[in-house]
């Protein structure tokens, strides 16, 4: 009889000897002995304080995925540090704004540390009282205007390094027009002197309706415009347009790591990678995939509510899946008629489409049974699973599990249930809601949980993830939330009076939105205002009528088309400053360069 391949006897000895010479990659701190890198930089790498540069976070001891090189992710040093600057390129009115506060909501969300450092906002904030920044300003030929546009560019970029070499800093995105190969260049000598990895995402737009729109949402809201006629004001940004024409030059390097993004918004357009790998850089390839996929945007809003109240809930009990208790069958019944009130209605004036999603538990089920909407069942939509400490009440648990009950309290945003899950779970299986519901191009009514729908309100309004668990969801309430053309919402809660609520398993609510803090960024000492950076507030809008808008294209020979979209959407423009207004909070930032 022939031997056996396996040969058993030994198959223990040869697996220890094995694992004994596998390698984790988790273990490995690499290096790299690029000769091109300055001296200061190769000492760096090796983790050794410098007199010319600050250390990238020398704890931290995870490496990445990659290394650096001059093109940004392969081959280069301080791979360990783990921070990311995205760059981002396009001429004005392509969306840029849209696409950085989209990113920076959903990494900060999978707890990956973002900021927006928005370059037209550090130009603004510089200019002198009386020094007037129209199209002349950003020709190429003008050299006060490139000396005062250089100033900007350096400053973000200062402070973009300076934020990023924080303590828990991880990603940052660099908001301007980057429009030529050698800006490009000096960014990539930049960020490689500073031990930063850094890929290039281009936006490019030819399709003239989104065009129309953009410049329309570019008249209403940038400070830029404020107080300008808007025939002029129109004129004047698309002369400028025209001066970044001029000198604009499309990302062609191969040897850069890039995403190309061409017309994505018309649903026939194409995203091109190239070089894209790594953890960080796949998540935002998937979202962006899903952010322009669903074509030229149209007026849209996304309704959460909670279920209406359960029988547990009179019971203070939690999860479980009990039915609706009388006033939560009093709210299922008075729903329909508070949503069908606030569709959106689109250029013909008919109702735009609507989708129900729910829970696979009955209390969401039935909550939206008389919603006239086709509705799906999505079971990542449960409640945050209690463990063993389901159907108990939280003084039960306190009682029962006095050491459990201390450790949720301590860190609610972690706390695992014994058997059950955490809120960084929640976020972990609503990851393919999110991706959906941003792909999706039709109005959304999410019926759902407290646990659940914090998490999706947290990421639709970019709150830091450490208060996701404290975000305020009533019962018998709508939240509605309007898309706006930068990427971030409008908040209104809608209370829907059923009678006397009993009472509700949940403690620690928070009161309504606020505009969402994020780590403190070092000043330069030549500026005493604000910086460019995204902070949840900033600029301010014109405030202009549509009509006026209209006429103002059709002078400029545009077409009084583009302001037909001017009702609603969610088309790619420019920031929206945050206000407070009717109820509604509108969390924004700083306006588009």
């Amino acid at each position: 009889m022939e031997d056996s391949p396996l040969r058993p006897t030994s198959s223990i000895k040869e697996l220890r000897e094995l694992v004994r010479n596998v390698i984790s990659f988790k273990d490995l701190r690499l290096v790299s002995t690029d000769p091109d890198l300055p001296p200061n930089a190769a000492a760096a790498a090796d983790g050794r304080a410098t007199p010319s540069r600050r250390r990238s976070n020398p704890s931290r001891e995870t490496p990445t995925s990659s290394n650096i090189d001059a093109h940004g992710l392969s081959e280069g040093v301080n791979v360990d540090n783990g921070r990311l600057a995205v760059i981002m390129v396009g001429l004005p009115a392509r969306g840029k704004t849209f696409l950085c506060n989209k990113l920076m909501s959903y990494l900060n969300w999978l707890g990956h540390p973002t900021c927006h450092f928005n370059v037209g906002a550090y130009r603004r904030n510089q200019r002198g009282e009386h020094e007037i920044q129209d199209a002349a300003f950003f020709d190429h030929n003008n050299a006060e205007g490139r000396a005062a546009r250089e100033m900007a560019f350096r400053a973000a970029l200062e402070d973009m390094i300076a934020w990023l070499r924080q303590e828990r800093c991880q990603v940052a995105i660099y908001d301007a027009t980057n429009s030529t190969q050698e800006r490009r260049e000096l960014l990539a000598r930049e960020l490689k002197a500073a031990g930063v990895k850094f890929l290039f995402i281009e936006s490019i737009c030819n399709a003239p309706s989104v065009l129309q729109q953009n410049l329309l949402n570019k008249m209403l809201y940038s400070p830029d415009y404020r107080g300008v006629d808007m025939e002029q004001a129109l004129n004047d940004f698309m002369d400028r347009i025209r001066r970044y024409e001029e000198v604009y030059e499309p990302i062609q390097d191969r040897a850069l790591h890039y995403i190309k993004l061409t017309d994505t918004t018309t649903g026939l357009g194409h995203i091109d990678l190239n070089r894209i790998s790594g953890y960080l850089a796949g998540k935002m390839v998937v979202l962006l995939m899903n952010v322009c996929k669903s074509g030229l945007a149209r007026a849209r809003k996304i309704w959460l509510t909670r279920h209406g109240e359960s029988e547990y809930n009179q019971l203070a009990l939690i999860g479980g899946d009990s039915g609706l208790s009388s006033n939560g069958e009093a709210y299922a019944a008075a729903l329909p008629a508070v949503l069908k009130s606030r569709v959106p209605r689109d250029d013909e004036d008919a109702p735009v489409p609507v989708c129900v999603w729910t829970s696979t538990l009955q209390r969401t089920i039935r909550t939206a049974r008389h919603l006239p909407f086709p509705k799906v069942q999505w079971r990542a939509l449960d409640e945050i699973d209690a463990g063993i400490c389901d159907g108990l009440t939280y003084a039960q648990i306190a009682e029962t599990y006095p050491d459990e009950y201390a450790a949720r309290k301590a860190d609610k945003l972690r706390y695992r249930y014994p058997r059950g899950e955490s809120y960084l779970d929640v976020i972990a299986r609503t990851e393919p809601v999110i991706l959906e519901m941003e792909r999706e191009g039709e109005s959304l009514v999410v019926v759902s949980h407290q646990a659940v729908l914090r998490v999706i309100l947290g990421y639709l309004t970019a709150r830091p993830q450490q208060e996701i668990p404290s975000i305020s969801i009533p019962l018998h309430t709508v939240i509605e939330l309007t898309p706006l053309p930068d990427g971030t919402v409008a908040v209104e809660y809608i209370p829907v009076p059923v009678g006397a609520s009993g009472l509700e398993a949940s403690v620690g609510d928070a009161p309504p939105l606020a505009a969402p803090p994020l780590p403190p960024l070092p000043r330069s000492p030549r500026r005493s205002s604000a910086s460019g950076r995204h902070s949840g507030g900033g600029g301010g809008g014109g405030g202009v009528d549509a009509a006026v808008l209209a006429a103002a294209f059709a002078a400029t020979g545009m077409g009084a088309g583009a302001a037909g979209g001017a009702a609603g959407g969610i088309p790619l423009g420019t920031l929206v400053a945050a206000e407070a207004s009717g109820g509604a909070f509108v969390v924004g930032g700083t306006p588009a360069s």
